[in-house]
This record gives C-alpha cells, sequence and structure tokens, in this order.
C-alpha cells in the first residue's frame, strides 16, 4: 500500500527547527514580522502552526495556489517526495530550471512545501498542518498529463494499415525467400523495395530488426544472411496478439540501442523487462483521449520511478524518441491532433469458424485477418507474399507457392503432406489437384540429392544394435547410410546421454569447422533462453483518469485577484514607507492576512538593480555572494548586443578603477533581452545555442544592464 504523501506534523516541526538562524527567522518573518533577538525557535514554531491553523488563512492559501502550483504539489505526491531534480526532470520542457527554483522557493515562504534530508539527499515534501486543502489538489494530477478528447472512431486505427500476424508472417518470409544481409550487416536494397512494395506506407522493413532484438533470426559468422531460430518462433506463438506487437516494440528498440550487434542471453533479459515496460505504459493511456509529448514522457517517467525500469541505451539515458517510433511504426499509437498521440486500442478477435484462407488460384492463397500466428508462420516457412490489396486499417495479403518457397520449406524440416494437410484444413479442403501434384514431384527431386545439417551418428557394424534401443531409435530422424544416422538433437549433450544410458561409456565427438553458430537452430548467445511470458495487464495506477472541471480552475482564479485587490486597497490605507516592497509581497502570495500589512512586518528586499543603479547592483551582487546565491546578469557587447549568463558569483573588486564582478557560469544565452527568452536548460547541461562555459569571467558593473538575485532554498539549496 503506498504510504499517505504527508508526513508527521512532528516531522514537518522538526526539519524547520534544524534550520540555522537566519534563514529561519527570514522564513518565519514572513508570517510574523519582526522577529525579536534572541528569541526561542520552538516558541515561534507554535505561533506559526496557531496562525497557519486558521480556517480563514488556510482557504486564503488553497485559493492562491494556481495551475503551476498545482503541477508541482501533485508532481511532489505523485513521485513520493522527490530531489528538487527528480521533480525538475519529472516537469522538463514547461520551466527554465531557474524559474523552477523560484517556483519552489516561493512555495516554501508560503508554507506549503518543506525540504529535509535523507541519506545524503534533501527531498521534497508537503505540509501536513495544510492536508486538508491540499489533499484535493494531489487527487487531480490532470495537469500533470494533459490529454483533449479523441472525436475519431473508437473501435481501431483511422489512419495507414496496421501490423497484425498476417504482417508479422510476411515479413518472416521475405526474410527467409530473400538474401537479406550483408557482409557489413547492412540491408540489401532489394529486400527493403520488396517489403515497400508489399506494405508501401508501413515501413516494414523495421520488423527485420525487432525479429533480431528478440532473438528470432541470427545473423551468420560472415555477417549476411539471416537464419531462424526454431525453438524461439515456437515460443513466440504462445503470446496474444497484442501482447507479439508489444514484444516487437521491444525488440526493435533493443537492437536498435545495440547498433545492430548480436543480441546477448542478458539482453534479452532486458527485452522482456521493456516488454513489460511498455505494456504498462499502453496501460496508461486511454482510447477516448489524445495525448500531447510531454504527457506520454512523463507517463515513462513515472513508471520508471515506480521501479518499472526500461532498458537503457550505452550511454544510459532514456530513449524516448526510439520508443514512440517504434510505437508509431507497429500501430499501436497514432499520431492525432499536431504534436498528439492516441492510442489504438486492441482489435476485438473471434475465433475463425470456417476457412482462414481462399485459393484464389491454383498455387496462391489469400490469407483472412482470422488466421492464427501460428498458421501464417507455417505458410511463411514455405510460401511467398506477393501482392495485396489494402483498405483504411486493412490489409489484403497472398501467399504464393513457388517451386524455391516449397524447397525451403523442405529444407527447414517440412514435408509435402505436411503442407497439403496445413492448406486443407485453413481452406476447407479446397485445393486444386495440380498443386497436390506439383507439391509431390518437387519432393521427389528434392530428396535425390540431399545436404544433411545437425548432429550425426555413426556406428561400427558390430554396434549398430544401438539404433535399434528405445533411447537411441527416438533420436534418429533418418537413416543416411549404412551405420550413419541423422539425430533430432539440437545439442551433441543429448546425443551422448543418450548412449550413455545404453551403456556405452567412450564416445568420440569430432569438431567440424562452425561457419555460423546460431545456424544450427540455437541463439548465439549461452543465457539460458525463458520464452516470451504472457505481459501481465492490470489497472495502473487509479489515480490517471482524475480531471478538474474547468470551472473550479476559473473559481479559484477569480477568487486569487480578489484576495490580492484586497489586500492592496487595505496597503493604501496604511501610512506605510517601502510600500513596493509590501506590494511585492502580496503579489507574492506570502500576504494571508491583513495584520501581516502592519508595521514590523514590512521588510525590504532588493532582489534586482538596472541601468546606472552602479549602488544597486553593487548591493545586490555582495548579497549574492554573502548568501550563496545565483546572479541572473545580463552584460553588453561592445559590438552590440546582449548575453544573459546564470551563474555563481565569486566576488566583486576593484580593476583598473573600476568595479567588476567575477562570475561563474553555469549557462548562458547569446541572444536574451530578457528572462523570457533564456534557454530552459537545468544546471547541470546545455542545449540549443546555449553554452555552458566553465572558466570564471570578469564583468565590469558598466558593462551589466541589468542584475538580479536568485534567493536560495531557506533550506540551504
Amino acid at each position: 500500500m503506498k504510504r499517505s504523501p504527508f508526513r508527521s506534523l512532528d516531522e514537518w516541526k522538526a526539519a524547520l527547527l534544524t534550520l540555522p538562524d537566519d534563514p529561519y527567522s527570514e522564513l518565519f518573518r514572513n508570517l510574523l514580522g519582526n522577529i525579536k533577538t534572541p528569541f526561542s525557535k520552538q516558541g515561534i514554531l507554535e505561533e506559526v502552526v496557531h496562525f497557519l491553523s486558521q480556517e480563514a488563512i488556510q482557504q486564503t492559501i488553497a485559493a492562491y495556489i494556481d495551475e503551476m502550483d498545482h503541477k508541482i504539489l501533485a508532481g511532489v505526491a505523485l513521485l513520493a517526495e522527490p530531489t528538487v531534480q527528480e521533480l525538475w526532470q519529472f516537469l522538463d520542457g514547461e520551466l527554465s530550471f531557474l524559474e523552477f527554483q523560484e517556483l519552489l522557493i516561493n512555495l516554501e515562504e508560503r508554507f506549503i512545501l518543506y525540504r529535509f534530508s535523507q541519506e545524503g539527499s534533501r527531498h521534497l515534501a508537503l505540509n501536513p498542518l495544510l492536508e486538508p486543502i491540499l489533499r484535493p489538489f494531489l487527487a487531480d494530477t490532470s495537469l500533470l498529463f494533459p490529454s483533449m478528447p479523441w472525436e475519431g472512431d473508437l473501435s481501431g486505427s483511422s489512419g495507414r494499415p496496421r501490423v497484425d500476424d498476417r504482417i508479422l508472417a510476411s515479413v518472416v518470409a521475405v526474410v527467409l525467400e530473400e538474401d537479406y544481409g550483408r557482409a557489413d550487416r547492412g540491408v540489401r536494397k532489394k529486400v527493403l523495395h520488396t517489403l515497400d512494395r508489399l506494405f508501401p506506407g508501413l515501413k516494414a522493413s523495421f520488423l527485420i530488426d525487432a525479429f533480431q532484438g528478440l532473438g528470432l533470426f541470427h545473423r551468420s559468422a560472415e555477417g549476411g544472411r539471416l537464419y531462424p531460430d526454431e525453438g524461439r518462433f515456437r515460443a513466440f506463438q504462445k503470446p496474444s496478439s497484442w501482447e507479439r506487437l508489444v514484444y516487437c516494440a521491444a525488440g526493435f528498440c533493443c537492437f536498435r540501442w545495440c547498433q545492430g550487434q548480436e543480441v546477448s542471453g542478458t539482453l534479452q533479459g532486458q527485452v522482456r523487462t521493456y516488454a513489460g515496460f511498455i505494456y504498462w505504459f499502453l496501460g496508461l493511456l486511454e482510447p477516448s483521449r489524445q495525448y500531447p509529448r510531454v504527457s506520454l514522457q512523463r507517463f515513462g517517467h513515472l513508471l520508471i520511478r515506480e521501479g518499472i525500469e526500461p532498458i537503457r541505451s550505452r550511454d544510459s539515458s532514456y530513449r524516448f524518441d526510439l520508443l514512440l517510433e517504434a510505437l508509431e511504426l507497429l500501430g499501436l499509437l497514432e499520431p492525432a491532433a499536431p504534436g498528439c498521440w492516441r492510442l489504438v486500442p486492441e482489435p476485438v478477435t473471434s475465433k475463425a469458424e470456417g476457412p482462414v484462407l481462399a485459393m484464389d488460384r491454383p498455387f496462391s492463397c489469400v490469407l483472412y485477418p482470422e488466421i492464427t500466428f501460428e498458421d501464417a508462420l507455417s505458410m511463411a516457412f514455405f510460401s511467398v507474399p506477393r501482392n495485396h490489396g489494402a483498405g483504411t486499417g486493412q490489409v489484403v495479403l497472398r501467399f504464393e507457392l513457388t517451386k524455391s518457397s516449397v524447397i525451403r520449406g523442405f529444407d527447414q524440416g517440412m514435408d509435402a503432406q505436411t503442407m497439403l494437410d496445413l492448406l486443407n484444413r485453413l481452406s476447407g479442403n479446397r485445393l486444386d489437384q495440380s498443386l497436390m501434384w506439383a507439391l509431390q514431384d518437387w519432393e521427389q527431386r528434392y530428396t535425390e540429392v540431399s545436404l544433411h545439417k545437425g548432429v550425426v551418428l555413426t556406428l561400427a557394424e558390430e554396434r549398430r544394435y544401438l539404433a535399434e534401443t528405445g533411447p537411441v531409435a527416438s533420436l534418429i530422424t533418418q537413416i543416411l547410410g549404412p551405420g550413419v544416422y541423422l539425430l533430432s538433437v539440437s545439442k551433441r549433450s543429448e546425443a551422448v546421454e543418450a548412449l550413455q544410458k545404453v551403456g556405452v561409456d567412450s564416445i568420440a565427438q569430432h569438431e567440424g569447422p562452425q561457419k555460423c553458430a546460431s545456424s544450427t537452430g540455437q541463439a548465439a548467445d549461452t543465457g539460458e533462453f525463458q520464452g516470451y511470458p504472457a505481459l501481465e495487464h492490470v489497472p495502473f495506477p487509479t489515480w490517471i483518469p482524475g480531471r478538474q472541471a474547468p470551472e473550479d480552475q476559473e473559481i479559484r482564479a477569480a477568487a486569487r485577484t480578489a484576495i490580492k485587490a484586497r489586500f492592496h486597497r487595505a496597503l493604501q490605507e496604511l501610512p506605510l514607507s517601502g510600500v513596493e516592497a509590501v506590494q511585492a509581497r502580496i503579489e507574492r502570495r506570502v500576504i494571508l492576512d491583513a495584520s501581516q500589512l502592519v508595521g514590523t512586518a514590512i521588510r525590504s528586499e532588493k532582489l534586482e538593480a538596472q541601468g546606472r543603479d552602479y549602488v544597486g547592483k553593487a548591493s545586490i551582487a555582495k548579497q549574492a555572494i554573502a548568501t550563496l546565491s545565483l546572479l541572473e546578469v545580463w552584460w553588453l557587447h561592445p559590438e552590440g548586443g546582449s548575453t544573459c549568463t546564470v551563474g555563481i558569483p565569486e566576488a566583486l573588486k576593484k580593476w583598473g578603477g573600476e568595479s567588476v564582478l567575477l562570475l561563474k557560469p553555469l549557462f548562458q544565452d547569446e541572444s536574451a533581452e530578457s528572462s523570457t527568452q533564456k534557454q530552459r536548460l537545468s544546471p547541470e547541461a546545455g542545449s540549443g545555442k546555449a553554452k555552458a562555459p566553465q572558466e570564471t569571467i570578469r564583468l565590469p558593473l558598466g558593462k551589466i544592464s541589468r542584475v538580479r538575485r536568485i534567493k536560495p532554498s531557506f533550506f540551504g539549496e
């Protein structure tokens, strides 16, 4: 059971009481006015508890919570007391880091958020004293995951043909039929053209990458032709059609992350884990709604936070773009409104009661959507897809039997009778006699000259009786000659074990040249293959559907405006100095009661200076150095234009007769004219045209057009 998003009142008090005296007095002065020294921390805290417990004060706090506050509070609860960096990454894309930091500090000075230490990190938490008014905001997560109603057909995809079991089988047939690979592990254009002709607009060649990522195909040692893994294909028949597509998405991402390298046993386990991640991810979406990118990314972050880890690429980054590409290609997600995607619901399939293919010509048939993957795959091993017709979201597939494709089926261990039995069952016994004669003729010619691959047992004349013993006889698939037997086992050790059971204690095991370790039907890795287990779908989590009525937001916005107007009117009636500072506190939503406007509750604090206010700029720089605050500085280039630099001030020194600020930048924007134009970056990284210099720069105060101090957290960050 997930614990309450609120810690105990005692834990909240303990976090406040451990603050140093200066930030403690500054924080509490916002509510109580001037605090005389020496003071009792415990006594001041009890006054604050009494003040914040009043119903009228709590209602004002609730009315002050705007949309961005709501997102931060819901994020803190949803991520279960994250660090600042974790919450910033979750909300990334909406605010610059500085804007985000200022919002956090504002929520602290309004006594809504606080920070506590745990295992060497600072975590964000909610004030338990305000639980009654905060809970409605935490229950509504719709602002974190914005979405819009989907106005189209809810029964299925309205776009291009979607991938289904018939298309999966068709791609398998193309890979088996064509000379797929090149020695450099690339793809021959002939194969791409074949797939483009069969499935225009579908980009079906991506499924070849998916199959390799799932270990269904392995390349030869030279990196060219692909070989199927019979055991894995059998296992791939067990999941449902929907789960098979999820596994394909996981295999595609895995293969691309590994840059086309052979999939190891360890990575196979990660593919299964990632398939579960994708299944949960899709389970969070509603087919009746469309979601912007930010919502989809946050769903992914949430699952990671809940412990459902996706596979990560070699640079340890979460590749959302690749996941989105895979889901689109497979038809699990489809583009909706610009910048939005919609979940394509799992199609409702009914069990076929009649034929699932139609023999439209003696040597070709049309596959119906009701055909199972197992049967479609069996067809793929001895036929080739030729042409198709397409409607909205539908594909009509024709498979043709050719001499080369049937011989390929013989190579896979099938015989003519097996093929005929399958076609009769699927078509309702509607085969042309000429097809039967052709298959039997091709089989006869096939057996006249044979090459065999596998485990071969040779027995001297005096030991041939062993071939008639139960353990050994059950393994023999074909007698190649006097004393020469082809076995059905895939591993030599199984044959050794069978011979030991009948008393043979000396067995010669000759090693032949191995050109392709995986061409025997076994995976190239040494890890134990565990199949493609069913992906259990449990509703997760229960909070996603919660949405707030738009009128609630409008009511609170009107209440905020009215409360601020009331305090501004009250302020005009008071004979106070430093009115601008008090007005700023009203706009920061720190004033909760008219009593806070009077006398000692006023403390002017200048955070910004610009133009020719050299004294103001110097004062703010000194304050930032003393309080370890960040500075946001706009400075002029000699050739024109300005740069906005955010950094840590190190010193303010006299240099050549003028005051010079020594600033270590965190990042800067070369063309910024205002704070709204800054690159939206965290202090850890830069992107776009923003630069991340590390060396300290010298900025003469005369060249600084504007300087602003970013207040640090009251809790030491």
